[in-house]
């Protein structure tokens, strides 16, 4: 997948204008979500038909400091998938700069809202996920 560029603003950081380390779950989450919208999944017909995608773990590692104004590319794929859940992994690092700043991963179950429970994924959802696999070399 092609990284996804993304320039900090005020709501990024903190008061010493350093990003908020919770930030980077929100950059990944919206990235996300809009490479599944784009892929024709809409999340919320997904809820209306009972379905739910929670995050059931979550990691991140911070090695260098993210500021305001600083240019970042954000790096997505899953590295796990199996039929009811996924693994999505992530690179954040300055535009112009190959270090990594921050990586991590979200782990992901589908569910049936009720009664709760996890189940197999739909179609149309294995589907918008195959742009975040890899290709085999």
């Amino acid at each position: 997948m092609t990284p996804i560029r993304y320039r900090l603003t005020w709501n990024d950081v903190d008061y010493a204008r350093v990003v908020h380390f919770l930030r980077c779950y929100v950059w990944v989450d919206e990235a996300f979500h809009n490479h599944l919208y784009q892929r024709g999944f809409q999340v919320r017909k997904f809820i209306e038909q009972g379905y739910g995608l929670p995050y059931i773990g979550s990691s991140c590692r911070y090695m260098r400091q993210l500021t305001l104004d600083d240019e970042v590319e954000l790096h997505l794929s899953i590295t796990k998938i199996d039929a009811k859940g996924f693994t999505l992994q992530f690179r954040i690092n300055k535009v112009g700069d190959t270090a990594i700043a921050a990586e991590g991963e979200m782990v992901r179950r589908c569910i049936q809202a009720a009664p709760p429970k996890s189940v197999a994924m739909p179609q149309l959802l294995v589907d918008a996920l195959a742009g975040f696999v890899p290709s085999a070399p």
